[in-house]
């Protein structure tokens, strides 16, 4: 299914708007999550508004919550969400730090109690579209565990991504590393499973601990666990995400203090860094073209067509899909399906 832009992004506000969020709020949450889709992320897309009105109609989602700044030091500005969407949520705070990097030359964030605050690599490129460096943690707590620590059997963490973003020069698509410390996200498991296709060997296991790659036992009861990334060290920097992000924002972590109810809770921290900072650019923008010329020169591994750096990536499918989306049958049944249950008309496929 092919929709253009300017209809995913009104199908998305409508969505949101149909079940009382303010106008301003859906058209964040809906820009937000089109250019996920566009970038090659449909797991962080359009597909997961079904997700956000069970988090709307189960009172974990607060529609009308907007960030709010409760402590301003200077360099540290820190933020409550209150339960708000977060990519509203993540784009006021973020915008508010690149303001104060403005002023200051750097800012830590920290950020708590936001709903999902989606594709983190977006904020990443908010930060690199002012010219700043970006380096933030996340953790994910008010839902179980769903990722299993370096050699157990049974989950203990959840995804805790990582996002570092800067830009580059001369035009070149921004540096944008957005990764979960898990093998996968979640959500790509949720979209593996709608669409019966298998994941990658050794990125979950099932309830028995055993290796597989059926999507579908993450949702099976017990549900089976996502493995980190690169065994123990993914699981170490997903152990570093859950400290930084969960106690330097007073939001919390995953321990069973803090009993989960379901529904997903973001903390953030984050720190902004305006790389002008002690002596000009001209020298650093040389050493990056240097660096980035040395990575493309790299003979390809059979398969390849060329290295690439992160950022490239989401770069080509923006530009790949510049004008339209290309839905999925699956999803775009879903989004009918909603859209049918919150009478919002849907677009015309282009």
């Amino acid at each position: 299914m092919k929709i253009t832009l300017e209809g995913a992004r009104s199908l998305g506000t409508q969505l949101l708007a149909a079940q009382g969020v303010p106008d301003d709020i859906a058209a964040d949450v809906a820009e937000h999550l089109v250019e996920s889709d566009r970038c090659g992320y449909t797991s962080h897309g359009l597909s997961i508004l079904p997700t956000y009105r069970n988090s709307l109609q189960r009172g974990h989602l607060q529609a009308a919550a907007r960030a709010e700044c409760i402590s301003d030091r200077g360099g540290l500005l820190v933020f409550d969400g209150h339960s708000g969407f977060g990519q509203h949520v993540g784009k006021t705070v973020m915008q508010a730090g690149i303001d104060r990097v403005r002023q200051t030359g750097h800012c830590i964030l920290t950020l708590r109690r936001s709903h999902h605050l989606g594709r983190m690599g977006h904020y990443g490129e908010m930060a690199a579209a002012a010219g700043f460096v970006l380096l933030s943690f996340t953790n994910v707590i008010n839902r179980p565990p769903m990722v299993a620590p370096y050699g157990g059997k049974v989950a203990r963490l959840t995804t805790n991504p990582l996002c570092f973003a800067g830009p580059m020069p001369n035009g070149r698509p921004p540096l944008v590393v957005d990764i979960a410390t898990s093998a996968v996200a979640f959500n790509k498991t949720r979209v593996a499973a709608e669409k019966g296709e298998p994941l990658p060997e050794g990125c979950i296991i099932d309830a028995d601990g055993l290796p597989t790659t059926d999507a579908s036992v993450m949702f099976a009861d017990p549900p089976g666990a996502l493995l980190p990334f690169g065994g123990h060290k993914g699981y170490a920097l997903g152990v570093v995400a859950e400290l930084l992000a969960g106690v330097l924002s007073g939001g919390g972590t995953i321990q069973p203090v803090n009993p989960p109810d379901g529904m997903a809770v973001n903390n953030m921290f984050a720190v902004l860094i305006d790389p002008a900072l002690e002596f000009g650019m001209e020298w650093k923008s040389a050493e990056v073209e240097g660096f980035l010329d040395y990575l493309h020169d790299t003979p390809p591994s059979p398969g390849f067509d060329r290295v690439q750096y992160p950022g490239e990536f989401e770069a080509q499918h923006r530009e790949r899909n510049a004008t339209h989306l290309e839905i999925a049958p699956a999803i775009w049944t879903s989004l009918a399906r909603l859209a049918e249950a919150l009478a919002v008309p849907m677009p015309a496929q282009a």
